[in-house]
C-alpha cells in the first residue's frame, strides 16, 4: 500500500506542473504574467463539481469538457482583451492589470453561478471535494494515476509537437522570433491562439484533478496561483519543460514540508502553508532569477 503522504505529493505535483506549463505558454506569447490563469483551474473544477453534484455522475466523464472550456476561455481572454490592447500599444503594466480584471470578472461569474446552482438544485457548491466520486485501484485513488499520466504524457506530447511537427516548429518560431516568423509566412496570431488554447486546456484539466482531491471554492484558482507562479519561476518562466520540473518540485515542497513540520510537533504552523510557494519564489528570484534552466553543471575531471 502506498503511503498517503506520497499519494498527496504526486497529485499536488501533477496539478502544479500542468498549471505552470499553461502559465509559461501564455507568458511566452505576450511577455505578461497572466493573473487570470488560476481562473481556468476554477472553471475546470466547477465543471466537475456541477456534473457530480447535480447529475450524480462521475466527474471523469467531463474531463475533456473541463479542458475544452478552459481552452476556450483562454482564447477569449487573448482575442477579446489582450490582443486588442497590445495592438494599441498598451504597456506590459496595462496588460497585466487587464489580466487581473479578467480574473475578477471570472470570479464574479463563478460566484453567481455557484450561488444559483446551489439554490436551484439544493446542492453544495462551495468547500466541496469530489473524493467520494473517485474510484480506487489497488488502494490508490485514480486521480493519482491521472496526475502522473498527465505529466508524463504532456512532456512527451509537447516535445514531439514542438520539435517534430511543422505546426509545433511554427509555434516555437513565432514565440522565439515573431518578426522572422512573419517574414517566413507564418500566421503568428494563429500560433498564439493555439498556445493560449493549450494553456487554458491544461488549466481546465488541472482544475478537474484539483476538485477530485482538494476542497473547491470560487477562489480555488486564485489561491493556487502563487503555487503556479512559483513553479513557472523555478522552471525558468521561459521554459515549458522547465516549468514541468518546477511544478513537480514546488508541488512536492507544498506537500512534504507541512508533513515534516507536523512530524516535529509544530502543527500550529501548518496554517501558514500558503507561504511556502511565496518563499520559494523569493529564494529563486534572489539566487537564480532565471530558474533551473540557467544552471550549468560542469564535470570535474581528475588530473592525470
Amino acid at each position: 500500500m502506498i503511503d498517503p503522504a506520497i499519494i498527496n505529493t504526486l497529485i499536488f505535483s501533477g496539478i502544479a506542473s500542468m498549471s505552470s506549463v499553461g502559465l509559461t505558454l501564455t507568458y511566452l506569447t505576450t511577455r505578461v504574467p497572466n493573473f487570470a490563469h488560476g481562473s481556468f483551474l476554477t472553471v475546470g473544477a466547477y465543471v466537475a463539481v456541477y456534473w457530480a453534484q447535480i447529475l450524480r455522475r462521475s466527474p471523469y466523464e467531463v474531463l475533456i469538457l473541463s479542458a475544452l472550456l478552459g481552452g476556450l476561455l483562454a482564447v477569449a481572454q487573448y482575442k477579446i482583451i489582450l490582443n486588442p490592447l497590445r495592438k494599441r500599444g498598451a504597456s506590459s503594466t496595462y496588460l497585466m492589470i487587464a489580466t487581473l480584471t479578467v480574473a475578477f470578472f471570472i470570479f464574479g461569474v463563478m460566484s453567481i453561478l455557484a450561488d444559483y446552482f446551489g439554490r436551484v438544485y439544493r446542492v453544495r457548491t462551495n468547500y466541496i471535494s469530489l473524493r467520494s466520486f473517485d474510484f480506487v485501484i489497488a488502494s490508490v485513488p485514480f486521480v493519482m494515476f491521472l496526475a502522473i499520466a498527465s505529466v508524463v504524457t504532456s512532456t512527451i506530447l509537447l516535445y514531439i509537437f514542438l520539435n517534430k511537427t511543422r505546426l509545433g516548429v511554427a509555434m516555437r518560431a513565432s514565440i522565439e522570433n515573431p518578426d522572422l516568423a512573419q517574414v517566413l509566412g507564418i500566421d503568428i496570431e494563429r500560433m498564439y491562439l493555439l498556445a493560449w488554447f493549450i494553456s487554458g486546456s491544461l488549466g481546465g484539466l488541472s482544475g478537474l484533478m484539483y476538485a477530485m482531491w482538494l476542497p473547491v471554492t470560487t477562489t480555488s484558482g486564485d489561491e493556487f496561483l502563487p503555487t503556479i507562479f512559483a513553479s513557472s519561476i523555478l522552471g525558468g518562466l521561459s521554459s515549458i519543460f522547465g516549468s514541468l520540473a518546477g511544478g513537480v518540485l514546488v508541488g512536492a515542497a507544498n506537500s512534504v514540508i507541512p508533513q515534516i513540520i507536523a512530524a516535529m510537533g509544530f502543527t500550529e504552523i501548518i496554517q501558514y502553508r500558503p507561504v511556502i510557494p511565496l518563499l520559494i519564489m523569493s529564494v529563486v528570484l534572489l539566487t537564480i532569477p532565471r530558474g533551473l534552466t540557467s544552471l550549468t553543471f560542469r564535470t570535474v575531471r581528475p588530473s592525470k
